[in-house]
């Protein structure tokens, strides 16, 4: 997903734990000597045997994870027995102590978060309590190391594996037929859970069976106003246009113009990252796998008016964290420039990369499959009456309606996620997922078999999730299930479907990092196979949980005379040039592409006083003022493998 950014704060394992754990492939799998649980090793890491606990690190030796049971009919007591017995000399406080939803007969899950500077250090514990017995695992990462490895952190949190329990298997079952009593408990659940997440608006589709069943908008296209949504209104999909890039790739396989391992210098020979033996190695399908190991470097380019060109020139000072296919590694300008390369292939120009990716979408996937509303044109979508306007979040929570043009910053990373549909053109999209690449009309749009290559699984991202080409790979309960949701600065985007049971749903929102189009989905799913509430509760604890760790934290104007020495104009190497400066009594920061107001963090055990960019669309960002080895003033954004440097030039 075109997700920007996650609030630092968030909890690392609550954000990482899956609803149902189910085993997937890994190099390694531990087993309890004493049969209690299993837990996965993700690749390249090592595993210990220590007394009475195993203990799991990275290759760096950055990340440590101690995995153990302990008898206790109390989840918090049984992690401090945990910790007695991995390292009896520990004494962090607790800053967050948390109960979140449990499935599969457990009986209670806590996660408790510990007092540490989260810039450098996260300590967290998770137990699980199952028959007078609490399954514990304890993550002690650097900061850094845990952005890098995340995901294979969260193979490890989600695989973890209590034997005695029965974990749902619904790979046989035959799902209900979506009838009218169906659809309705859906429509209930997404108007409550709309009022909950405070969602302005949707709009939903469903296809069964090469038709659609069922499309209906709710709410309205901006907040406080009187436009109802319904399932022709056009929204941002955000990275879901990624599976359409990666579709169009496929397409140029079929017609020979390349290979899925074509390498990239064959195609664009100026190619290259800060490695020049990876430069050589890399190919068309790396660019979109996100299996690298290359870092993801958003701000580079909301920060800056970038081209094209700029885009894939950027690449030439990527570095590569881990190896091919180790850990899964999120990055929009590797998709994007997989989408330009393309467009070579496909007979574009390099000087006009922009305009040739847009012609070869059209050309190759909008109209073979009747998209004939889907557009990356800013120009048509305000032409039209029925539109959406984006919502951003400030840092209190609050959604406020944005511009349109704020969108616009989205623009020449196109390939990775900056189109306009609607539930309606989505819906061919997916019939002809569902026909395995046959749109609604019978035209074979690209063959089955490269359309294949895009589900097959590339880098693990959870012990029951992988990523394909453009694709989250993974599961209900035992029924294959294949996904893409997307973020933009303000609209959200779920498209997912079953290819075994022929049943499909795609849902476009206008607000930003809506975690309520992933519920629907969920939902849907739990009423066919008349599976428990249960999603719902694991979004919501998501929610808590960054909700509870803001608690007792304050947002504030800061005094004039505390930054009087900061004020001025900063310039990055990588982010390129804002200035900071008092307007109407606040502090503002202007970065040309937006402006977002200032506040000092009051409250938290912080090491140093910390800003944050308070409005949307980056809200939550941290900044800190500070002084370089020669006295000199500078701005530093984020922090860990997203910190940025700014010195001040004026």
């Amino acid at each position: 997903m075109l997700k920007l950014f996650s609030r630092w704060g968030i909890l690392l394992v609550v954000a990482l734990l899956a609803i149902t754990p189910v085993m997937a492939q890994q190099d390694e799998v531990y087993e309890d000597p004493e049969g209690r649980f299993t837990v996965p090793v993700p690749t390249n890491w090592t595993v210990e045997q220590a007394d009475g606990y195993a203990i799991l690190r990275d290759p760096d030796e950055e990340i440590t994870v101690y995995a153990l049971a302990v008898e206790a009919d109390d989840v918090e007591a049984g992690i401090e027995a945990a910790w007695a017995v991995v390292d009896p000399t520990f004494d962090l406080n607790a800053v967050q102590t948390q109960e979140v939803p449990s499935s599969e007969g457990i009986e209670a899950t806590v996660v408790i978060t510990y007092d540490t500077n989260m810039q450098v250090r996260i300590v967290q514990a998770v137990g699980q309590l199952y028959e007078s017995v609490v399954y514990v695992l304890i993550f002690d990462a650097a900061t850094t190391a845990a952005q890098q490895r995340a995901s294979q952190i969260g193979i490890i949190a989600s695989g973890f594996t209590i034997t005695a329990l029965d974990v749902t298997d619904l790979s046989e079952v035959e799902p209900l037929p979506i009838d009218e009593e169906i659809i309705a408990e859906l429509e209930a659940y997404i108007v409550e859970a709309m009022e909950r997440f405070e969602t302005p608006g949707l709009a939903v589709a469903i296809v069964q069976d090469g038709e659609m069943i069922y499309a209906n908008g709710f709410g309205v296209t901006e907040a406080g106003g009187d436009q109802e949504v319904n399932p022709d209104t056009m929204m941002m999909i955000g990275s879901t246009t990624k599976s359409m890039t990666t579709m169009m790739m496929a397409t140029l396989v079929d017609d020979g113009l390349m290979e899925w391992d074509t390498p990239v210098v064959d195609i664009l020979p100026t190619f290259a990252v800060a490695d020049p033996e990876i430069t050589q190695q890399l190919t068309v399908r790396n660019l979109v796998c996100a299996c690298t190991g290359v870092p993801r470097r958003d701000f580079e380019w909301l920060f800056n008016t970038v081209s094209p060109q700029a885009i894939i020139d950027s690449l030439a000072s990527y570095e590569f964290f881990t190896d091919f296919g180790e850990a899964f590694q999120y990055s929009n300008q590797m998709v994007a420039t997989g989408g330009y390369v393309a467009t070579l292939a496909a007979g574009g120009s390099y000087n006009n990369l922009y305009n040739d990716y847009l012609a070869t979408m059209q050309e190759r996937i909008f109209d073979p499959m009747g998209m004939s509303s889907t557009t990356f044109s800013f120009e048509y979508v305000m032409a039209l009456e029925n539109y959406a306007l984006p919502h951003g979040a400030n840092v209190g929570g609050d959604y406020v309606p944005m511009s349109i043009d704020t969108e616009r910053i989205l623009t020449p990373m196109a390939p990775a996620g900056a189109l306009w549909s609607n539930v309606e053109d989505m819906s061919r999209y997916l019939i002809t997922l569902l026909n395995e690449g046959v749109a609604a009309d019978g035209t074979r749009v690209v063959s089955a078999e490269n359309l294949g290559v895009t589900w097959e699984p590339q880098v693990a991202i959870s012990a029951d999730s992988s990523y394909g080409l453009g694709w989250m790979i993974g599961e209900y309960k035992g029924v294959r299930m294949i996904d893409h949701g997307g973020n933009t600065l303000g609209f959200s985007s779920e498209l997912a479907f079953f290819p075994d049971i022929g049943i499909g749903i795609t849902i476009l929102s206008n607000q930003q990092g809506a975690l309520i189009n992933p519920a629907i989905a969920y939902r849907l799913a739990e009423l066919i196979y008349e599976q428990e509430f249960e999603y719902d509760a694991e979004i919501s604890a998501l929610i808590e949980g960054s909700e509870q760790q803001t608690f007792g934290v304050d947002y504030v104007v800061p005094e004039a005379e505390a930054v009087e020495a900061f004020v001025g104009r900063y310039h990055s190497d990588e982010l390129g040039e804002v200035f900071v400066g008092f307007s109407e009594g606040r502090l503002m920061l202007n970065a040309g592409e937006f402006e977002t107001e200032l506040r000092l963090q009051t409250g938290a055990n912080n090491a140093e006083d910390t800003y944050v960019t308070y409005d949307p669309p980056l809200a939550g960002l941290p900044v800190y003022f500070r002084e370089n080895d020669a006295g000199e003033p500078i701005m530093v954004i984020g922090f860990g493998i997203v910190e940025y440097t700014f010195n001040k030039v004026s």
